[in-house]
């Protein structure tokens, strides 16, 4: 038999030991995560954070404190309705303006909630600050949330057994002049994995698990300043 047909066969049986390998291995390193002992630690991860992986967000809020802050995203749906306003003769003054700002939704986009304040971010394509939009209380005090499940953009990017690990949201809908206007809370800051921590399964976790702990903690703190914004 020619060896040379032994090698996909190589390849193959190699992949398979690897994944039995890389699963045991993730397996083990979740066992050792107490996602509730990590929210303990919610203030600590939350300057953590703010000081190293999301330095940029501080600089945007100017000194402002920030009591909460995750990531967020602008609904499809909500792009195509801004884009109608903007393009429609403006029949909504404010909601076309706030429209103008936010027609981009492939970039990344942050909350910062500070006192009453709730801060929406959006960034560029190489993560540089784009548009900056302040719902004060009087906007959040006539918004309304809800429970939208797991991100629709990202399914079916990942395996199912995956899920776990994607972003849940919630939908706050702001009332614009009588326009509704939603947009999206992750319940976790977004992770990309630093290609050198592709084989610290522990780490990855670890850091999944922080940025977790502080994301979910914004909805929670919203909803005890603004009771319209609890579900029933």
């Amino acid at each position: 038999m020619n060896p040379l047909f032994l090698i996909p066969v190589v390849v193959i049986i190699a992949g398979i030991a690897f994944m039995i390998i890389m699963n045991k291995k993730h397996k083990a390193a979740k066992s050792e995560i107490n996602l509730d002992s990590e929210r303990t630690k919610y203030n600590q991860y939350k300057q953590e954070l703010l000081a190293q992986d999301f330095s940029k967000l501080a600089q945007w809020m100017q000194g402002k404190r920030i009591d909460a802050f995750t990531s967020a995203s602008v609904p499809q749906s909500t792009a195509n309705k801004v884009q109608e306003f903007v393009t429609d003769g403006m029949k909504n003054i404010a909601l076309s303006a706030m429209g103008l700002k936010l027609k981009r939704i492939e970039t990344e986009c942050f909350w910062a909630l500070s006192g009453n304040d709730l801060h929406f971010f959006s960034t560029d394509t190489v993560g540089e600050l784009e548009e900056h939009i302040v719902f004060d209380s009087f906007r959040l005090e006539k918004a309304n949330l809800q429970y939208g499940g797991i991100l629709k953009s990202q399914l079916g990017v990942y395996a199912k057994s995956s899920e776990e690990y994607l972003p849940k949201i919630h939908t706050i809908t702001f009332d614009i002049d009588g326009s509704s206007l939603p947009l999206e809370i992750h319940d976790r800051l977004h992770y990309p994995v630093d290609p050198e921590d592709m084989l610290n399964l522990k780490k990855q976790l670890k850091t999944r698990a922080k940025n977790q702990v502080v994301g979910e903690k914004l909805v929670e703190i919203l909803q005890d300043r603004f009771p319209n914004l609890k579900m029933s």
